[in-house]
């Protein structure tokens, strides 16, 4: 006899499916691959660590292949994947293959967070995790880490600590930018800059070029509701919406230099412009940069890494990883 069709509770499409079991088809996840010993294209090593146990936080460490020059520390980028808070991991094909070139072009040590997904852990599960992970690093620079990882104890400039990523992943280092304004990592350890690559930022008006006809029955309004379903405020909750009036001041974010990079094809777009212009005129006393990679949906560089615009801006991010 065949087995009964199991029973679905929630859709999300086209992202997750959630079913009566508790079981989640993440439908939008490329697979995960293993770490390497040394990429065969690019010559970065790769493994996977523990961060934290309770509750579990765990993450791909890369490493480039001229990493040992005791005179030279290397910059560490901790990178957040984008995928609405509910697909994708460190793990995953297009994260490992774009931090493995990133990672060989910058010269740095990436470390990929694999943070807690929806729709079992909705927001902040996904923050405290990141902030888990800082904490991490910062124990390290500290000499007191509990479960210390040696390619940081080794090689890493921890004067040199950036955070970053893309879509939702970008929305959460945007959030640890503005927690580290109010709190201080072990050591007084700085975050010196930030990559938001798209970032998710939302709201209950439309601005710029987004469509009044369905605003509020958008994908981004879906997510959010799943992602932070008590969220004051809502949509206009200044973790989705950071240039909502009476969100906290963009001049608080704790670093001293950021790159937002747009594309053309990208529902977010008008927002990071937003975001950038708010940061602007908040008296931020940072670097900013407002970088436009071209005519291409969010993420492309993760999806086709290959194209002339993919490597265009890949070499940029590079260069601002210094």
């Amino acid at each position: 006899m065949a087995n009964e069709e199991k029973e679905i509770v929630m859709e999300l499409l086209p992202l997750i499916r959630l079913y009566k079991d508790g079981t989640v088809d993440r439908l939008l996840s490329s697979p995960d691959v293993p770490p390497s010993l040394e990429d065969p294209e690019t010559g970065v090593s790769s493994k996977d660590i523990v961060i934290a146990d309770n509750p579990f936080v765990s993450a791909r460490i890369f490493l480039p292949k001229n990493h040992d020059n005791p005179s030279h520390k290397l910059p560490i980028f901790v990178y957040f994947h984008g995928g609405a808070f509910c697909v994708e991991s460190a793990f995953s094909f297009f994260v490992n293959r774009y931090l493995n070139i990133l990672v060989s072009q910058a010269n740095v040590i990436a470390i990929s967070v694999d943070f807690r997904l929806l729709p079992h852990h909705p927001l902040p599960a996904a923050y405290q995790d990141g902030w888990t992970t800082l904490q991490w690093i910062a124990s390290h620079a500290a000499n007191n880490a509990a479960n210390p990882e040696p390619w940081l104890l080794n090689y890493a400039d921890f004067n040199k600590l950036y955070v970053g990523g893309e879509t939702s992943g970008a929305n959460l280092a945007h959030n640890l930018l503005l927690r580290a304004g109010n709190e201080s990592l072990h050591g007084d350890l700085k975050i010196f800059g930030a990559i938001l690559s798209s970032p998710f930022f939302w709201g209950s008006k439309p601005i710029g070029s987004e469509p009044v006809e369905g605003h509020e029955q958008s994908l981004a309004m879906k997510v959010w509701s799943l992602a932070c379903p008590d969220a004051p405020g809502g949509i206009d909750n200044p973790w989705i919406n950071p240039c909502v009036t009476g969100a906290p001041s963009l001049a608080t974010l704790a670093c001293s230099k950021i790159l937002i990079s747009i594309t053309g094809k990208d529902e977010f777009r008008d927002r990071n412009i937003l975001y950038h212009d708010t940061i602007k005129q908040s008296g931020w006393k940072g670097e900013l940069e407002l970088f436009d990679a071209g005519d291409e949906e969010h993420a492309f560089q993760l999806f086709k890494p290959e194209t002339d615009r993919a490597k265009a801006m890949i070499k940029h991010l590079a260069s601002f990883l210094v």
